[in-house]
């Protein structure tokens, strides 16, 4: 097995967006490292990918492009909830309060990672001063207990198949349910044909979005895009 140090050379890299905001959001925890953080006998802590953040360009094309993608029937974006599934430190959560969601939730296992997203919240909030009210819950992601729809859900490579799996049936009876509004956003979607076996979910896009300057020099793995897929629930 590669060392953490060969997965991600830059791993201890500062980004520039912690230093703007005064928050502590990068980093690399290989899978190992962050099963040792996380709560003890949790049923599906062995199947998580580790964490590192997503870089603050590639989520915000993602969401441009996941807003021009809403047909003219859907509701506002105001009327969504936010939900970052393996949410780590929260990076995904502050940015996602630049946008007028609904919600925005973070689901995060680890209990140290869960700890520092909450911290996060206060100083980028300082600076910020968005309207969302952001929650961050230590929970496993089976046994959350989801908002209504319309969701956007978002996912950063944060399990293995198999969970992402049960996570794709959680997702449908959500959709079932309400109003059927459940979105996708999926970066480095290691397990992009699992949900589309689910057979609700349809491919919206599928892109290599490149990374701005500051976000190659600090990606904890040293790349300069990520691959990024979004899926639409259809009834």
């Amino acid at each position: 097995m590669a060392r953490p140090s060969k997965i991600a050379p830059n791993r201890h890299a500062i980004h520039p967006f912690d230093r703007k905001y005064g928050t502590d959001t990068g980093g690399y925890l290989s899978p190992d490292e962050h099963r040792r953080e996380a709560a003890h006998g949790a049923d599906n802590d062995a199947m998580n990918n580790g964490y590192s953040a997503v870089a603050p360009s590639v989520f915000r094309e993602a969401c441009r492009r996941w807003r021009d993608s809403l047909p003219s029937s859907a509701a506002r974006v105001k009327a969504y909830s936010f939900v970052d599934v393996g949410a780590g430190k929260g990076r995904a959560l502050l940015l996602a309060s630049e946008l007028p969601f609904r919600k925005v939730i973070g689901v995060e296992l680890n209990e140290e990672l869960a700890r520092i997203a909450r911290r996060n919240i206060l100083p980028w909030n300082q600076i910020k001063r968005t309207s969302a009210s952001i929650r961050v819950l230590r929970q496993d992601a089976l046994e959350f207990r989801w908002p209504r729809a319309p969701l956007l859900v978002f996912l950063n490579n944060p399990f293995e198949c198999e969970l992402i799996e049960k996570l794709a049936t959680k997702l449908a009876g959500v959709a079932d349910a309400g109003p059927g509004l459940v979105d996708v956003i999926y970066v480095n979607p290691a397990c992009a044909d699992t949900l589309k076996r689910q057979g609700n979910f349809a491919l919206l896009w599928n892109v290599q979005i490149q990374m701005d300057e500051a976000d190659q020099q600090a990606d904890p793995y040293g790349a300069a895009s990520d691959r990024v897929t979004a899926f639409r629930f259809r009834a």
